[in-house]
């Protein structure tokens, strides 16, 4: 990943198959990430970016050409 602090970056379809995956991606979670893009942009609407952070690292959600874009960035020390 050429950004600081990005780890790996997923696209998913609505369904949460996996259009597309690089970088460090957790295993079997492209169904969670459609499913928190489409709860958190009832939320905020689709312009939005969800925001989901631990201690492992913070993932930012985002919808592009109808397609989920989750980037997963490692944790701030």
């Amino acid at each position: 990943m050429r950004t600081e602090g990005v780890v790996g970056v997923l696209c998913v379809d609505a369904q949460g198959l996996s259009l597309h995956s690089e970088g460090q991606v957790p295993d079997g979670c492209s169904g969670a990430v459609a499913e928190m893009g489409s709860r958190g942009f009832a939320l905020v609407g689709d312009g939005g970016v969800v925001t989901a952070e631990g201690p492992m690292g913070k993932v930012l959600i985002s919808l592009c050409n109808g397609a989920t874009v989750a980037i997963f960035m490692s944790s701030s020390k």
